[in-house]
């Protein structure tokens, strides 16, 4: 038998290359959440809702213990992807607004926001600044301190250290005092 190999030849189109780097959501202990939610549900399994106040209680449980849920799904799915074009924020769990795009142009300043009692650079908090022109409303993004993130947002944002960020070593945050580090255009 003979077998018949068919062959096609595609042109090679070449695509610019763009860097494009993703950063995954913060892991979240969603303890809080499960427990809420489980002690309202077991209220009315064991059957202590007889009364309207225990059985009040019972609803609210239930109601925070999504709504913790729901804000650790949030933010453990939340996607910053930085490309050549700018910084894209996803988080496809969100009703509003799932996708932020931002031009590298538009993202004008940013924060470090260092806490006296961290132990940790990633208990640090990380905050985008963003402002489309001729707007006078200020879009900011929080999100855990991340190094390898904040050196690329104020690379390619083109930012400049202001103030007491002007000597830090991101990779080596001061920490055990109360301070905010900030880059501006």
């Amino acid at each position: 038998m003979a077998e018949v190999v068919e062959s096609t030849n595609v042109p090679a189109t070449s695509a610019p290359a763009s860097d494009v780097i993703v950063f995954g959501g913060e892991t979240r202990n969603m303890a809080m959440g499960i427990a809420m939610l489980g002690g309202g549900i077991a209220a009315f399994v064991a059957g202590l809702t007889h009364t309207f106040f225990a059985e009040a209680m019972a609803w609210t449980f239930i109601a925070w213990g999504a709504f913790f849920l729901y804000g650790d799904l949030l933010l453990a799915t939340r996607r910053f992807i930085i490309s050549d074009e700018g910084l894209e924020i996803k988080i496809p769990f969100r009703f509003w607004t799932r996708d932020k795009k931002w031009a590298w142009k538009d993202v004008n300043r940013m924060d470090v926001k260092i806490d006296r009692r961290n132990t940790r650079a990633t208990d640090s908090e990380l905050q985008v600044h963003h402002q489309f022109p001729g707007e006078i409303a200020l879009d900011r993004e929080d999100r855990n301190f991340d190094p390898e993130l904040a050196m690329l947002i104020i690379e390619r944002a083109g930012l400049k250290p202001d103030g007491a960020a002007a000597g830090v070593d991101l990779a080596n945050l001061p920490l055990g005092k109360s301070t905010i580090l900030t880059w501006k255009k």
